[in-house]
């Protein structure tokens, strides 16, 4: 019986590693997406007494192991690649960081994917509608709108000669990335895992790059030989169970 539970852990656990790179590839060309990786530990053992040596020597034993458990879903923040996009209001962070976004209720959200656009009452704010922490605004006569490498958002209007600022860009990183929760739709949001956001000095800390996009950090030949060998482990599990079964039912055939 230990033999079916210890691999029917291992199935599900390589069923975890598959849904995972699943949700890797599927993302493979979402903007700022930031891939994950399951981590795994081997369950308890049952220590099984065993014949002792010498006199007043620690007898030997034997530990026989349960099966593996999933025991985390990290997120890999390592940057990917940054693709020019031509758009003025892309814009692509050169660092670590992430740019700071407000929800309707005034919460804090955190994201890599600086594909933004202007709303009806001419805020910046990213597809969901979320504006950016700070409140850029920009006018429907802007006929030119420039974003600095340090951050700095600025337009010019029909018939203007300068440009007229228009906010600033914000950008926070955490002490420990990889303890952000996820939120979906490339949205993060700070636990106590993470750290509180620490905003950072662009221009100097971290710099903007306008008219491009960070891409995802999902490496497909990677992920695809991860597959692989997620489904040979998962093949293998099951060949454990059908092997303990056909014991359990030769073990079952002796008493009659």
């Amino acid at each position: 019986m230990k033999a079916l539970y210890a691999a029917a852990t291992g199935m599900a656990a390589q069923q975890t590693r598959i849904d995972n790179i699943a949700n890797n590839l599927a993302n493979v060309n979402t903007s700022g997406f930031k891939k994950s990786r399951a981590s795994f530990q081997d369950l308890f053992y049952q220590e099984l007494a065993t014949g002792g040596g010498e006199e007043g020597a620690s007898p030997t034993s034997a530990q026989v192991g349960a099966g593996v458990r999933t025991v985390a879903v990290e997120k890999d923040h390592s940057a990917g690649s940054i693709q020019a996009t031509g758009n003025p209001l892309d814009v692509a962070i050169n660092g670590r960081g992430m740019f700071v976004l407000e929800t309707s209720d005034g919460r804090e959200v955190f994201t890599r994917d600086g594909h933004f656009n202007i709303d009806a009452d001419g805020n910046l704010v990213n597809p969901s509608g979320m504006a950016l922490s700070g409140g850029i605004s920009i006018p429907e006569e802007a006929e030119e709108i420039v974003i600095s490498s340090d951050g700095l958002v600025e337009y010019r209007a029909s018939g203007d000669e300068y440009l007229t600022s228009a906010g600033q860009l914000e950008i926070a990183a955490f002490a420990n990335p990889a303890g952000l929760r996820a939120l979906g739709g490339n949205l993060f949001s700070a636990s106590a895992e993470s750290g509180d956001a620490i905003r950072l000095e662009i221009g100097t800390e971290v710099e903007v790059q306008q008219g491009a996009l960070e891409g995802s950090n999902v490496d497909v030949a990677e992920e695809l030989i991860a597959m692989v060998m997620a489904q040979r482990a998962y093949e293998l599990t099951s060949k454990v169970v059908q092997a303990a079964d056909e014991t359990l039912q030769t073990a079952a055939n002796l008493r009659r």
